[in-house]
C-alpha cells in the first residue's frame, strides 16, 4: 500500500514537472515569437516607408489617399494592391497598366526615405499576416467592414494574437496606432507573450473603459481625434482618408464578444476588432491551421505560413 502511494507521488510530480516544462517553452517560444528580427524590422521599415511616400505625395496632387487591400514585400520590390484602379501614383510609386497595383523598388525607397521621421501615415493598423511564396504579405485592419475572429487551435489562436499585436506596438509601421486589450484577452495567458511593454499598448477590464482609451485627446496633442470629432465615421468612405491618422485595435474573446455585445458597438471607421475565437456569422475569420498556414476567407489574401512562425 505504501509503496502504491509513493508511486503515485513519483508520478504526480512527474507530471507536474512535464507540465512546468512545457509551459516554460511555450512561454519562451511565445516570447521569442513577439520580438521582431533584424530581417523582419527591416521589411517593416520599408513598409513604413512606402506608405509614408503615399501620404505625402497625395495631398500635394489633391487627390484622396487609395484603399489598400494588400500590401506586398517580395524583397525587391514593394507593392500595393489597391481597391479601386488609380492610375495616378504619387514618386516614388509607379501604377500597372490597370491602376489596381503601384509598386516601387524597395533598395531605391530606402535611399530616398529616411527610418524614424517624416510624415505620418494613416495605415498604422497594416500588419503582417504571414508569408506566401516567400513574399511578406500585409493587410490594414481598419479597412476591414467588421470584427475579425482568429480562430483554430487554441495555442495556434493565442500564438499568432501575440505576433501581430507584438508587431503593431513595436514595429515601425504602427507607431500611431494604439492596441487595447481586452477582458480575458488582457490575461498573462496573453500578455506575457508579448516581450517588451509599449506605450502603445493598454489594458481594459471592460467596453466602456476600452471604448474611453484615447478619447481624450485632440489630434494636437498625439494625432488622436475625440469621438466628437470623429462623429463615428461610416465605414464606407474608406479608413485611408478619415480626419485623424489615430487608430486602434481592440481585441477579445469569443465569450467576452458575446457577453458585451461588442457586434452592437459603434466603433470609429478607424478602429479595428479581433476577436480570439469562433463566432458564427462573422464577415472576416482568420484561421490558423495545423500546418502553420492561415485560412484568410473573404479577405483572399493567400498565406502559407502565418506571422506566428516568421521570427
Amino acid at each position: 500500500m505504501i509503496a502504491s502511494i509513493a508511486l503515485c507521488v513519483v508520478l504526480g510530480l512527474l507530471l507536474l514537472g512535464a507540465a512546468v516544462t512545457r509551459r516554460r517553452r511555450n512561454s519562451s517560444s511565445a516570447h521569442g515569437r513577439s520580438t521582431l528580427s533584424g530581417a523582419n524590422r527591416r521589411a517593416l521599415e520599408t513598409v513604413a516607408l512606402g506608405l509614408r511616400a503615399v501620404a505625402a505625395g497625395r495631398p500635394h496632387g489633391g487627390r484622396p489617399l487609395p484603399d489598400i487591400n494588400a500590401v506586398v514585400h517580395s524583397g525587391q520590390r514593394l507593392t500595393l494592391r489597391l481597391a479601386e484602379a488609380d492610375k495616378h501614383a504619387p514618386a516614388p510609386w509607379t501604377a500597372d497598366v490597370s491602376g489596381k497595383e503601384w509598386s516601387v523598388d524597395t533598395a531605391k525607397l530606402r535611399r530616398g526615405g529616411n527610418r524614424g521621421d517624416g510624415p505620418t501615415h494613416p495605415y498604422s493598423l497594416t500588419v503582417t499576416l504571414g508569408l506566401h511564396r516567400g513574399e511578406r504579405m500585409l493587410v490594414d485592419l481598419s479597412r476591414l467592414s467588421g470584427p475579425i475572429a482568429l480562430t483554430g487551435d487554441d495555442n495556434d489562436v493565442l500564438l499568432l494574437a501575440q505576433a501581430l499585436i507584438s508587431e503593431l506596438v513595436s514595429g515601425p509601421v504602427g507607431t500611431l496606432a494604439t492596441v487595447v486589450l481586452v477582458g480575458s484577452a488582457a490575461t498573462p495567458s496573453v500578455t506575457d507573450g508579448l516581450g517588451a511593454r509599449s506605450a502603445r499598448l493598454h489594458t481594459a477590464a471592460t467596453r466602456g473603459e476600452a471604448l474611453a482609451v484615447g478619447e481624450n485627446t485632440s489630434p494636437g496633442h498625439g494625432g488622436r481625434a475625440s469621438a466628437l470629432q470623429t462623429l463615428h465615421m461610416g465605414r464606407d468612405r474608406g479608413a485611408a482618408n478619415a480626419r485623424t491618422h489615430a487608430r486602434r485595435l481592440f481585441v477579445v474573446t469569443a465569450a467576452q464578444y458575446r457577453n458585451e455585445r461588442w457586434g452592437d458597438t459603434p466603433l470609429r471607421m478607424t478602429d479595428a476588432l479581433m476577436v480570439l475565437g469562433y463566432i458564427p456569422a462573422l464577415e472576416w475569420n482568420l484561421q490558423a491551421k495545423p500546418d502553420g498556414s492561415l485560412l484568410t476567407g473573404r479577405l483572399g489574401v493567400p498565406v502559407d505560413t502565418h506571422a506566428a512562425h516568421l521570427n
